[in-house]
């Protein structure tokens, strides 16, 4: 359609978009104001992504003084507009990123409905900040000109299927404005005015104090009638407009942290990061000497939702001298420890900084390596003084942790320190010093099973023996673990050992002499079953021993090369792993080898087959032919049903 010359181009949402803003207009009826906290968040976001694309781009001004974030509000119209000078967007920014799924938290907040409807505030962690609006909204307008353009775009929708889309300049040049037209509530309902200035006051106090740009407001105040000699006259007043700042700017990390109290912290968390949940812990320092800088970090008490997504930037925000200078600056911070949010503000970098240049700064180096040691220290700290929650830190990001052990060699020590696993003999978490310390003086080595499910490992046949020895066993189901304890090799000189490895080493020497004659007697005994087992599965196994592991089960497989757990792994990454054989342990005292000795040949070929699947599913893996291996089964329990006719 066309009005006065203009283009409006009308568009439907995508289905779940309209999904989400249905959910935002009838089902979020608690803490309605925290549309603000979103659409001045997104305002402040807006003027960061200017500064930084400044610093590569001379045509764009970054005079300080110039930013802000302006409100304004309208009895007549009921209507509220949160304007700012930052980088604007395009016209196919503004259809990608409203009118569509530009990315995957419009479908995880779908997801997580119903506990959005209890935690409203959980908004922001999702990036659908902007449709907040219509919270409060019957329709909402969005002006907005990207930096470097001419072209303006406005978007306009009600929120209900569709949206129109027409090119208009932006007087004040780039950036946002969104201008909300307030909805009528119902009477019964106590629903704040969003046009008065105590309740915008308060609500900026509460949710956005610390943003780093002016929030201004236009606000009306009463001031004494002036006589000629400028003195004021007695019981008259005049209506003067000023322009006030809303919020108080605060650097809060460069100010003392005995001077800072927690609920501080706790909002800088909130706006720093859109997680409306509490930090588990807040880490604030300031270095000084040959290298100064102020860093103020915190440790989430929950995973974020997109915490393991592909695409999910991590690091910390980098400040120069208060200047802001990039978010997710992943040179800060190791990547094992990319669940650590907050801030770095350096007086040793330049600030035309770059990630190139912070690749090879020495400063940078420093910092890293400072701010590292610092997460470590805390982390050791609450495992050592404040045990229940490092166990919860644990299950939330100690997969992550982990990684630091293969990929960080020089803090190798103190991270397997800070290590937590299961266990085979106890319930809850044990540190492998307390592992260690709670070790039989026989046994020689740290034993663990890897798998990709703890129950299942729980229950696996490899543990029978060891348990019987009194030995304890590490359960490892994190992907991460076939590398750690590979890369590792000790931990206060004991070796890690897999019990699912061949040639393990049980017995004492005294035990190896009692147990040597009745080995010698089961193999005799057992070799032309043991041949047929070699024989039937020559393609698959590498050869057949006595089993010294097993108590119960009949057979286990176990590697002699990579284990079963790491080929899984390899080949879930798609890369092509030469598959090692696997050597098939029997144990010689189960009494199904005697009645399988008397069996034709035909029918023990079948039991080696379904001892073998069996093997299989044991150690997690995939049998070949599940179909054959259902009929083998069936067949057998058919054979063994005559007895009852």
């Amino acid at each position: 359609m066309e009005i006065k010359g203009m283009t409006i181009e009308k568009n439907q949402f995508q289905t779940e978009v309209s999904e989400l803003l249905q959910l935002m207009i009838h089902s979020l009826y608690s803490n309605r104001e925290i549309f603000l906290r979103e659409l001045i968040s997104n305002s402040s976001d807006a003027i960061d992504k200017y500064k930084f694309q400044a610093l590569t781009d001379d045509s764009l001004d970054t005079k300080e003084d110039d930013f802000e974030i302006r409100l304004n509000t309208s009895s007549k119209e009921k209507s509220l507009t949160i304007s700012d000078n930052g980088i604007g967007m395009s016209k196919e920014e503004v259809v990608k990123n409203i009118g569509t799924i530009a990315h995957s938290g419009t479908k995880e907040f779908l997801a997580k409905a119903q506990e959005i409807k209890q935690n409203p505030e959980l908004i922001g962690q999702f990036g659908v900040g902007f449709y907040s609006a219509f919270m409060v909204a019957d329709r909402v307008v969005l002006h907005t000109q990207k930096a470097g353009e001419t072209a303006g775009t406005i978007w306009e929708s009600d929120g209900k299927s569709e949206y129109t889309v027409e090119e208009k300049t932006r007087e004040q040049g780039h950036g946002t404005s969104i201008t909300i037209y307030l909805k009528e509530f119902d009477s019964k309902e106590e629903v704040p005015n969003f046009t008065e200035e105590w309740m915008i006051r308060q609500t900026v106090k509460k949710y956005s104090n610390f943003i780093a740009y002016p929030i201004r407001m236009k606000v009306m105040r009463e001031e004494p009638e002036l006589d000629s000699e400028n003195k004021p006259i007695e019981g008259k007043t005049k209506s003067i407009v000023v322009d006030e700042v809303l919020n108080s700017q605060k650097a809060l990390w460069l100010r003392p942290s005995s001077e800072i109290k927690e609920e501080e912290y706790k909002d800088f968390y909130r706006h720093l990061t859109h997680d409306w949940q509490e930090p588990q812990k807040t880490i604030h320092f300031k270095a000084e000497g040959t290298m100064e800088y102020t860093a103020l970090a915190y440790i989430p008490s929950e995973r974020p939702f997109n915490y393991n997504y592909r695409d999910s930037g991590y690091g910390l925000g980098l400040y120069v001298k208060r200047i802001f200078i990039m978010n997710d600056c992943e040179e800060l911070i190791p990547s094992y420890l990319r669940f650590v949010r907050g801030l770095v503000d350096s007086n040793d970098l330049s600030l035309n900084v770059s990630r190139e240049i912070l690749q090879k700064d020495r400063q940078a180096s420093a910092i890293r390596k400072s701010l590292t040691n610092k997460v470590l220290r805390t982390l050791a700290d609450m495992q050592k003084n404040h045990r229940a929650d490092y166990e919860k830190f644990w299950q939330n990001f100690g997969s992550t942790l982990k990684e630091g052990v293969p990929s960080e060699p020089s803090n190798q020590e103190k991270l397997l320190d800070l290590l937590l696993c299961q266990t085979a003999n106890k319930e809850g978490w044990l540190s492998l010093g307390e592992y260690v310390d709670a070790m039989p003086a026989a046994q020689q080595a740290i034993y663990y099973i890897t798998g990709e499910d703890l129950e299942q490992i729980r229950n696996s046949p490899y543990l029978e023996r060891i348990k019987a020895k009194g030995y304890n066993v590490l359960l490892l189901a994190d992907a991460v673990d076939e590398w750690v304890v590979n890369s590792a090799a000790k931990y206060k000189d004991k070796d890690f050992q897999s019990i699912a490895a061949k040639d393990l080493d049980l017995d004492t020497d005294e035990e190896k002499k009692a147990k040597e004659n009745e080995k010698q007697e089961a193999k005799n005994e057992l070799k032309h079953l043991m041949d047929t087992f070699q024989e039937h599965l020559k393609e698959d196994l590498e050869s057949v021993k006595i089993s010294d592991r097993l108590t119960e089960s009949p057979v286990c497989l176990v590697s002699s090369g990579a284990s079963a757990q790491m080929e899984r792994i390899m080949d879930a990454m798609g890369q092509d792993t030469p598959k090692s054989k696997r050597i098939m342990e029997i144990n010689h005292k189960h009494p199904l080898f005697k009645k399988m000795a008397l069996a034709p040949k035909d029918t023990q070929k079948q039991w080696v087959e379904i001892l073998y699947n069996q093997a299989l599913l044991n150690e997690g893996s995939k049998v070949k032919d599940p179909l054959a291996l259902t009929k083998n089964i069936a067949n057998l329990m058919l054979s063994a049903s005559e007895r009852y006719q």
